[in-house]
């Protein structure tokens, strides 16, 4: 299994509800709901370097 790490992040009050009333909406934990998050930054970022090689090689 892999070895898990701890995340610690500082909010205001309006981000901390917006997230505490999208967890409840959708019935998910904050926790599952920024894991979530942080695999679409991969997908982005995987994305984006795909399209900054297209770009290069149309010179």
């Amino acid at each position: 299994m892999t070895q898990k790490r701890e995340i610690t992040i500082r909010v205001s009050e309006q981000e901390f509800a917006m997230l505490e009333t999208h967890c409840q909406a959708v019935g998910r934990t904050k926790t599952d709901i920024l894991r979530e998050f942080i695999r679409t930054l991969g997908k982005f970022a995987s994305s984006n370097h795909t399209h900054s090689l297209n770009k290069s090689t149309n010179l």
